[in-house]
């Protein structure tokens, strides 16, 4: 959140709720570590699985228009 703050970069509420839930369980040492694992793993692929995504259905439009 602090380099979204420094940048002007757009974060989600979700992410600020569970990014500032996680510290905390991080630093009194509730945190499930797996599960928090997990959240980092989806929030760094999601970006790159839209755009692969985007151009495949991009790709098979440009090959088989629907008009």
């Amino acid at each position: 959140m602090i380099l979204a703050s420094r940048f002007g970069l757009p974060v989600s509420t979700t992410h600020v709720s569970v990014g500032a839930i996680s510290g905390i369980g991080l630093l009194n040492g509730t945190a499930n570590r797996s599960l928090l694992g997990g959240i980092l793993a989806s929030w760094l692929l999601t970006l790159p699985v839209a755009a692969a995504t985007g151009a495949f259905v991009y790709t098979l439009l440009r090959l088989f228009p629907l008009v």
